[in-house]
């Protein structure tokens, strides 16, 4: 009779902590960033067709109720919680478990529920396919920066299988467009890049970046008018992110260096770099357009993006014509008043539109002095859909510039290169 009264026993604690594991494995994943939005994973499907989870809310507006991916496609379902008419700004970074990597995601597809809650589709362009699980984090831009949201949600890895494996190129290793030859001399993963949160985690991904360096010669001549501006970066597993270049620079054997982020899981046999080489001189008379006296007006960041646009009727071009059979318009330039870089600096920008945009591999280079000559150190264009900005680190107290244009075409190489550690 004990020994039946003593099984009994244990079979109730076992039953209840099978039941406590489950209830503790099925609880909803939630983080809370800095502002005190709620994100809560609802879900993650895979495929071509995705469809908006329902939630119960009490509420569910009009909108689009599913969207579709031209290939299969991660996508993880988010419930965004916050103040009414506070919309959240936050990016999914997914990790592997030891955390040697991580790429940046963005939601792309939203429906709302109802004020201060929507649901977020975001798709996952690259994460680590050969790992049986992959990590979400969170990084989230306020007014105190961005922020590095605790916690962290775990999917399981819905695309993972079978890859085949890519056989590196040795280095240093050429490939030409045309008369352009260009040599990948570096390509090392892990090295410091961006400044990211101050609260992150130290030594976390998020923080590193790619260096690939490169020696070119144009028409057998060392050309060092030449410079990567846009790296596509693949391996075996399906992945593949497009960065464009946010610090150039030359290393101490001269060779044009690109850092961007983000690299792929560096323990891939090989990467795949599709390298977009752009000149930043040695432009021909047919490339070139110069507008002097382009005024400078006080404004804001918002008016930066939003001047002189397609449907603006009060912000009239100063000046326009057209290049390689794309019409060209350029708008007053802006001294931000809403923008503290410190050091004594003001910042600036200027909006180019182009219609019809930009031919596929061309680029727009403009460099800009000041009514007194000082040369202004910029960067971009950015943009798209035929909508520029260059923005000025600074302006000084500029009154008027004088622009020289260039819209020019790329040239294209490809290699196949194992990253080293940094």
């Amino acid at each position: 009779m004990k020994k039946i009264v003593l099984w009994s026993v244990i079979s109730v604690l076992i039953i209840g902590a099978a039941a406590g594991a489950f209830l503790w494995l099925s609880r909803p994943q939630i983080i809370t960033l800095s502002d005190g939005t709620k994100l809560t994973l609802l879900g993650v499907d895979y495929g071509k067709h995705h469809k908006f989870p329902k939630v119960k809310t009490g509420g569910q507006r009009g909108g689009p109720t599913a969207f579709d991916t031209t290939n299969d496609t991660v996508v993880v379902w988010i419930l965004n919680e916050h103040k009414a008419g506070q919309w959240p700004n936050y990016q999914v970074l997914a990790y592997d478990r030891a955390a040697t990597a991580c790429v940046g995601n963005w939601a792309r597809n939203s429906r709302q529920i109802k004020n201060g809650m929507e649901i977020a589709g975001v798709q996952l362009d690259a994460f680590p396919r050969r790992g049986r699980k992959i990590y979400l984090r969170i990084m989230s831009w306020g007014q105190r920066g961005p922020q590095t949201a605790k916690g962290q949600f775990v999917i399981s890895n819905p695309a993972g299988g079978s890859f085949p494996n890519w056989f590196p190129d040795t280095l240093p290793n050429t490939q030409s467009d045309g008369d352009l030859n260009v040599t990948l001399t570096r390509l090392v993963s892990g090295v410091p890049g961006f400044n990211g949160p101050v609260n992150q985690v130290k030594n976390d991904p998020m923080n590193k970046a790619v260096l690939a360096a490169f020696h070119t010669e144009q028409k057998g001549v060392l050309a060092t008018n030449w410079q990567p501006v846009q790296i596509e970066t693949s391996d075996a597993t399906g992945n593949r992110v497009f960065n464009n270049s946010w610090s150039n620079g030359h290393d101490d054997n001269g060779d044009a260096t690109m850092t961007y982020q983000w690299g792929l899981w560096p323990d891939e046999p090989a990467w795949k770099l599709r390298v977009e080489m752009s000149r930043t001189s040695g432009f021909n008379d047919d490339e070139l357009w110069t507008v002097q006296n382009v005024p400078v007006n006080p404004g804001r960041q918002q008016d930066l993006w939003n001047y002189g646009g397609r449907n603006s009727r009060t912000n009239a071009a100063i000046a326009e014509t057209t290049l390689n059979g794309t019409h060209l318009k350029v708008f007053p330039a802006l001294q931000l008043t809403d923008q503290n870089v410190g050091n004594g600096q003001t910042s600036g920008g200027l909006r180019i539109l182009a219609d019809p945009d930009l031919p596929e591999g061309f680029r727009l280079a403009v460099a800009a002095t000041d009514e007194r000559g000082h040369k202004l150190q910029s960067w971009g264009p950015n943009g798209g859909g035929g909508n520029y900005v260059i923005q000025f680190q600074d302006i000084r107290n500029a009154k008027s510039l004088n622009l020289t244009i260039a819209l020019h075409k790329s040239r294209f190489v490809e290699f196949t290169a194992k990253p080293a550690k940094q």
